[in-house]
């Protein structure tokens, strides 16, 4: 389970490492020009198979390494497993990226601020974030990764790709 646990951070590294990557080409004209090509031409599969890949971890983690979801980890479900169908649908009726791109940027702010919130709830010392304790089940770090990655962390750095995508996709 450990090795599991190790290879889904090293993927959340490789995320996060796109991510900065992706925010780098926007300082540069021609590079975000061709990055918002790229989405509006690729968006919709980027989408799915990291919400594939990230629903298909959240029930590994809750039925293969029996770790139950305590209540944030349902809030950040309640805005990704949408988004799973919402790429579906697009992919199966060739649905352009535009027409759904604020209904991924909006479920993935509501998904991101949870994660945060959680990520930090597990990272900063007892008492710091109200109004949750520090004893509570959404508190407790289950996994903690090279020195920063946690499972709020995880689903962070999937909806702040989708935010990315999302907002060069919503068109000029």
């Amino acid at each position: 389970m450990a090795t599991i646990f190790t290879l889904m951070a090293a993927g959340t590294v490789a995320l996060n490492i796109c991510l900065l990557f992706c925010i780098a080409m926007l300082f540069n004209k021609k590079w975000r020009d061709a990055l918002r090509i790229s989405v509006e031409a690729h968006g919709r599969l980027i989408i799915f198979i990291l919400v594939l890949g990230s629903v298909a971890g959240s029930l590994w983690i809750e039925y293969f390494a029996n770790l139950p979801p305590c209540v944030l980890c349902w809030w950040q479900r309640i805005f990704m497993y949408p988004t799973l169908l919402i790429s579906a649908i697009a992919i199966i009726k060739n649905t352009k990226f535009v027409d759904i791109a604020d209904y991924i940027l909006a479920l993935s702010l509501l998904g991101a601020a949870v994660a945060l919130y959680q990520h930090l709830l597990q990272i900063l010392p007892q008492g710091s974030l109200i109004p949750c304790s520090a004893t509570d089940e959404c508190a407790i770090r289950l996994v903690f990764e090279f020195g920063y990655i946690t499972l709020p962390w995880m689903a962070l750095s999937v909806f702040a790709l989708f935010i990315l995508i999302a907002a060069l996709g919503r068109g000029k």
